[in-house]
Order: C-alpha cells, then structure tokens, then sequence
C-alpha cells in the first residue's frame, strides 16, 4: 500500500503503515451531495492538522454487484441497506435507527478490508445510553446523522455538518487519547474539557454544534492536546 507521512522520515514512515490505510465513505441514499462535502472537507481538514495523506474514496450508495440472495433478501455486509436493516431490527423506536445495531458490523467489514468507513445518514438515531446522538465512533469506523441539522440554513448547516464529521471522525481516530489523564470527561464516550475544541462533548442539538462551529471557525477545530495526540495516533 503507498502512503506519504508528510514531513517526516523513512524510518518514521514505516512505523505508522498499520494506521495508514484508504478512508472509504458510505451514505444512504436521500443524503445531499452538499452534505456529504462538508463530512469530506472535514476529513480533509483533519488529516491536514494530523499531517498524513489518506486516499478517500466515494462509495456512494454501496452495493455489491450480488447484494441479494435468489430469495430476494438482503446478503450480510453487501449493501448499505442491510447495514440499515440491522439498526431497524435493533431499534426499540420506530422512528429512529439504533446505531448498536450498526457499528459492530461496520467495525467488522473495515477491519476484514484493511480501511476507515464512514457512514452517512439521513436517518435519526440513538444508541442505548441516550435518547438520540448525532453520531457514533469507534476504531476504525464513524456513523454520522445529518437528521438534526436538516433544518439550519444552508450554509450554517454545512459548517454544523462539518465539525460533526471532524468530531467523530476524531473519535475513530483515538480523540481523545486513552491515555490522558487530564481535560478529558467521560460524558457518552471520552471528551476532551477544552471549550474552544471540537472533541467536547455537545448534548443541546443543534445550539451546542452551533457554538461549537463558531469557535472551530474563529479558534481552529482541535486544541493543542488533541492535535498532539492525533499525530501520535498514526505513529503508534
């Protein structure tokens, strides 16, 4: 696999090859290609700050040539719509998805192709610990929710759109370190204490993200200690 290190040496570069591998981005189809920029220009922005060169690759609405069985059901893992089967079966309400039902199997299918998903939705969802989230991270996989930010104006809702990318796409990529020990909380997952950074955590949808946004704006998305641990995190 070619990668690039930006900056750094031949010895340095060897070192982070196991984190360095192609980002590939799903999304349900309904989701706007606005939208589905800003998750990408939030990537970009975070891989820039992180000093590495991922390739990101458009999977659009993902579907194995064969994704159905002669029986007409769906095949495991070959399409976006049994991934969003499996968190209709999972959810306990109607209206939403549940992201549990979700990220294992996503989890399962990145680490078997050797790469980063992210997921896009147009659906609401939850996960058992909290009525609703607007995404869901664990290494090496994202599921990200537009739902709750359909209803900004335009160009308020791509901003929104983006810092959510770059905050779970954070979490896939280890934001915040396990290791820390200070200006992290356990709040719905690990977030970074910062107020002028994107890893904080924000429960008041969307006036947090709003804020949030702002500040990413004005001040830069990560802090210095997050910005440090992303860059150790594909050097591990």
């Amino acid at each position: 696999m070619e990668f690039k290190l930006i900056g750094e040496t031949a010895m340095e570069c060897r070192n982070v090859q196991r984190r360095i591998k192609p980002v590939y981005i799903m999304h349900q189809d309904g989701i706007l290609d606005r939208e589905k920029q800003a998750v990408i220009d939030g990537i970009k922005e975070l891989l820039k700050i992180a000093k590495v060169d991922l390739t990101i690759s458009d999977l659009a609405v993902w579907k194995e040539r064969n994704y159905k069985n002669p029986d007409g059901s769906l095949k495991p893992y070959c399409s976006i719509d049994w991934y969003m089967e499996e968190g209709k079966k999972a959810s306990k309400k109607p209206s939403r998805l549940n992201a549990e039902g979700i990220l294992p199997h996503l989890r399962k299918w990145s680490k078997e192709k050797g790469c980063y998903t992210v997921f896009i939705l147009q659906e609401d969802i939850y996960e058992p610990r909290a009525e609703f989230v607007i995404g869901y991270s664990n290494y090496p996989t994202a599921i990200i929710s537009v739902f709750r930010f359909r209803k900004l104006e335009e160009n308020q809702k791509y901003e929104c759109i983006k810092t959510l990318a770059m905050h779970e796409v954070g979490h896939m990529f280890g934001l915040p370190s396990d290791k820390r020990k200070e200006n992290v909380e356990e709040n719905l997952g690990g977030h970074c204490t910062n107020n002028k950074c994107v890893m904080r955590q924000g429960l008041v949808v969307p006036h947090d993200w709003i804020k949030m946004t702002h500040d990413r704006i004005e001040y830069g998305p990560l802090c210095n200690q997050c910005i440090n641990e992303l860059r150790a995190f594909f050097r591990e």
